[in-house]
């Protein structure tokens, strides 16, 4: 047993030390914030979520983000962006609103459901009460704001190792507006306005991030014609919707995205393969490599492979992860956190996967209801910097030993657990 423990952990160290994800030349990082106010920004048209016998109003969007940086920045020529978003979830860490909801839920719907229909009505309201606490913005006063967009610094600090500069940026107002696609359009202007104030500062350190980042060093140093972006969840339909030709007029002067990655990304609303609703989320003429998790009730990762295939003009992915859920991606979303409303979306019902479990530490593929082993959190997360950190050092680095990591001639991970690539070259 104990040749066999340490047999695995050698084949476990492995692949952790293939080139996608162990740096050439490791650095060390920095890391750096940001914030310009919960109210900073506006898009045109873009309101609150309805209130019944109210007038709409403009959203409130915040300008928030976290930086990951390699520490010899200034020893360095310019170097790629990576701008990081993350999807529709609770905005308030209010713990109060959590209890609420949690215990009017499991009444509503758990294994003894209420029936008293007074009991419903009040049970009912109470939820919704919850829920407008959690996911208003701003929070109300003395309630801290959920660091949604620190869910990734594993993969801000990962990908900065290689080279690259990475910004998470907070779109927690965006999540308390309209839905559809006009709250897609909202999320692809609160990144558009991020590029912007990255390339005043790039370019002669002025700006409105010229007071908190002024004195770091990015000067210089940061090439905003070499972009890649990162959406996940719903943050993965507002990148592809971003990097779309249909929306290409909307890019910042002097701002480039060279590269696209809609990770575990909801689907959009299109009726059929030919509605003109494909038109906002198909990139063609750019590399996109979506990652989609046979466990994930809520990806549409598929959907934006099929949506560019045959049409495209550049090299697209789709890597599906066997045993992969939906809220692993960000650390804020996932169990280990203890963070307020953090699940395993495979195992709740609620959170949009199946109403039964088939056993501890596995999962039901959204595909076929197959039980298969669900990979842990530090797993999943290793599946994203592997494939993502491959993915930008070709895109945005023209560093081609990653090539078979990509289009999956090569797969690091085959001890892990099965990914399944399929790649479009390109015309």
């Amino acid at each position: 047993m104990l040749k066999r423990s340490l047999l695995v952990a050698a084949a476990l160290l492995a692949v952790t030390l293939t080139p996608a994800t162990a740096p050439a030349h490791p650095a060390g990082v920095r890391t750096a914030d940001y914030h310009l106010g919960d109210t900073a920004f506006h898009v045109p048209g873009f309101h609150t979520s309805p209130v019944e016998d109210e007038p709409a109003r403009l959203a409130d969007l915040e300008l928030v983000g976290r930086v990951h940086y390699p520490a010899d920045l200034a020893r360095r020529g310019k170097l790629p962006l990576v701008l990081i978003q993350h999807g529709l979830w609770y905005s308030c860490a209010d713990r109060d609103a959590e209890a609420a909801w949690k215990s009017s839920y499991n009444a509503l719907y758990g294994a003894n459901p209420v029936t008293d229909p007074a009991e419903v009505e009040r049970l009912e309201l109470r939820l919704q009460d919850a829920s407008v606490a959690l996911s208003r913005w701003p929070c109300a006063p003395g309630t801290p704001a959920l660091p949604n967009h620190r869910g990734y610094d594993y993969l801000g600090r990962a990908l900065a190792e290689r080279g690259f500069v990475v910004v998470s940026i907070g779109v927690s107002g965006v999540n308390a507006g309209e839905l559809g696609q006009i709250a897609d359009l909202a999320r692809a202007e609160v990144g558009y306005e991020h590029l912007r104030m990255w390339r005043r500062l790039a370019e002669d350190g002025t700006g409105p991030l010229a007071r908190s980042l002024g004195r770091l060093g990015f000067t210089g140093h940061v090439d905003l014609g070499s972009v890649g972006v990162v959406g996940h969840s719903r943050g993965g339909r507002g990148v592809m919707w971003q990097a779309a030709e249909a929306n290409r007029a909307r890019m910042p002067e002097g701002v480039a995205i060279r590269a696209a990655v809609p990770l575990a990304a909801v689907t959009y609303y299109a009726p059929d393969d030919d509605a003109p609703e494909n038109l906002d989320y198909r990139v063609t003429d750019i590399p996109f490599g979506a990652l989609a998790g046979s466990c994930d009730y809520a990806t549409g990762g598929p959907q934006y492979f099929a949506n560019a295939r045959g049409r495209t003009s550049a090299q697209i992915a789709l890597w599906e992860v066997q045993g992969a859920n939906h809220n692993a991606y960000n650390t804020e979303w996932s169990p280990s956190s203890g963070q307020v409303m953090a699940t395993d979306d495979a195992a709740e019902a609620w959170a949009g996967g199946p109403s039964t479990r088939p056993g501890r530490g596995r999962c039901a593929q959204v595909a076929d209801d197959r039980p298969v082993r669900q990979l842990t959190e530090p797993e999943q997360r290793q599946v994203a910097v592997t494939y993502l950190s491959a993915f930008f050092a070709k895109h945005l680095k023209g560093d081609r030993r990653f090539d078979a990591v990509v289009d999956g001639t090569s797969s690091p991970l085959a001890r892990l657990t099965p990914i399944t690539v399929t790649t479009d070259p390109g015309r």
